[in-house]
């Protein structure tokens, strides 16, 4: 197979990385809008005032999108744990290699497959939870 596969291997791992460090990054700079715009009100009168806006709505609206939608964290949770479990299975199918290189694909594979399994294993564990809490709801 050559050195491709290994290539290959390097640069979906920079890129997963530089993905994290991105959406890490866009996280901090939404938490610290929000904060200084909750710094802004100097009364709680101010704030009821712009919660009952349509911007303060939209802005509340928001938040409450984040808290009740479990489904679409379910089912990110199982995406990403697809396609760990799949990039573990690849370097499992480059471990053709002789020497060192052999044991590094066999422990990123097992790591990779691992962690995709935890990952589809949570999403089932969330569904269940959410689907018994919704059916107690409804009683």
């Amino acid at each position: 197979m050559g050195p491709f596969p290994f290539f290959v291997l390097i640069v979906g791992s920079l890129m997963g990385v530089m993905y994290m460090a991105y959406v890490t990054l866009r996280r901090k700079q939404q938490n610290a809008m929000q904060k200084h715009l909750l710094d802004k009100f100097s009364s709680t009168h101010d704030f009821t005032e712009f919660v009952q806006s349509p911007a303060g709505q939209k802005y509340v609206a928001s938040f409450s999108e984040v808290v009740t939608k479990p489904g679409a964290s379910i089912l990110n949770a199982v995406r990403i744990g697809i396609v760990l479990i799949s990039l573990g299975a690849g370097c499992f199918l480059v471990r053709t290699y002789e020497g060192d290189a052999r044991y590094l694909f066999n422990g990123l594979g097992t790591l990779l497959s691992m962690l995709g399994l935890g990952f589809v294993v949570s999403g089932l564990a969330s569904y269940a939870i959410a689907k018994k809490i919704k059916s107690e709801q409804a009683n």
